[in-house]
């Protein structure tokens, strides 16, 4: 935590605002609390910066695409992402109407992990409302320990720690620790859960839309450190604030006994998965991000 007196007085401001604005929100109903956050978003969106990123990643991963279409794949990105961000004080919401919000597709598999508790790696990808994931494993009975950035501000900490959908789930922040603490809760029976699709400068170079990109591969070295299965997860948005989430059956093994090819392998059939996805929806995925090198 920063000593700087005026750093710190920005930062309990920042974090006052937030949590107030959080507050308001949560006033909202759930679903119009979504679409509002949606066209808000919509509208704002292609006013920032970002949106010229958005719009670089398009046009090079979609070369086939034209100028309409990329702007329809950005005007629906904004709007999920605005609702991405109205619904994140609606968790509780989310997990108490889950018979009617939530479909999980592959719930055995969770189920099965709750009867016979083994270590399990989740990765998934900045997708729809990726939030919903740990929801829909928590309901399930099945506590899934995410790895989450820890903000700037110190002071906005908690808002993160007041999402946890289990009273047993653990944040496990990124940093040097991380990895000690995800092979902790593994060697305990315990699952934990990793977004894979942002750019890591530390991770390995593997295809993604035809070109190279530094992925994380932490998913796969901790797999194959345990000897524990990686199952690939998907969450999609339905109408209505309400969402699909797809549990499914674990990777395959590479059929090599070099621990740097295996996770080579299996951090591309990951990322080829997750691109997969994004090609069925690519106005869910999170393109303002700078995935690739320049």
């Amino acid at each position: 935590m920063t000593d700087h007196p005026l750093k710190t007085l920005r930062f309990r401001i920042e974090a006052a605002l937030v949590g107030g604005l959080l507050v308001i929100v949560r006033l909202l109903p759930l679903t119009t609390s979504s679409w509002i956050g949606g066209k808000l978003l919509q509208i704002a969106g292609p006013l920032l910066p970002a949106h010229r990123t958005a719009r670089s990643n398009l046009e090079r991963a979609f070369p086939e695409k034209d100028s309409s279409e990329i702007a329809g794949i950005l005007r629906d990105m904004w709007n999920n992402l605005g609702r991405t961000a109205a619904e994140y004080p609606h968790h509780d919401t989310i997990k108490a109407e889950a018979s009617e919000r939530l479909e999980v597709h592959g719930g055995a598999l969770l189920d099965e992990l709750v009867t016979r508790p083994r270590p399990a790696v989740f990765f998934s990808a900045h997708l729809a409302n990726w939030e919903v994931l740990p929801i829909a494993s928590a309901v399930r009975g099945l506590p899934v320990n995410p790895v989450f950035r820890r903000p700037n501000n110190p002071f906005m900490t908690a808002l993160f720690e007041d999402r946890r959908p289990h009273p047993d789930v653990q944040l496990i922040a990124k940093g040097p620790r991380a990895a000690r603490e995800l092979l902790k809760i593994l060697k305990q029976n315990r699952s934990v859960a990793l977004l894979i699709d942002q750019k890591l400068r530390e991770g390995i170079p593997v295809q993604f839309f035809g070109r190279d990109a530094m992925t994380a591969s932490a998913f796969a070295e901790l797999a194959q450190f345990v000897d524990c299965d990686i199952y690939p997860t998907r969450v999609e948005r339905l109408p209505g604030a309400r969402f699909r989430a797809t549990i499914y059956p674990p990777l395959a093994k590479p059929d090599t006994t070099d621990r740097k090819e295996a996770v080579r392998q299996l951090t591309q059939t990951a990322t080829s998965m997750i691109e997969d996805w994004i090609r069925e929806r690519p106005s869910e995925w999170f393109w303002v991000h700078r995935r690739w090198p320049d």
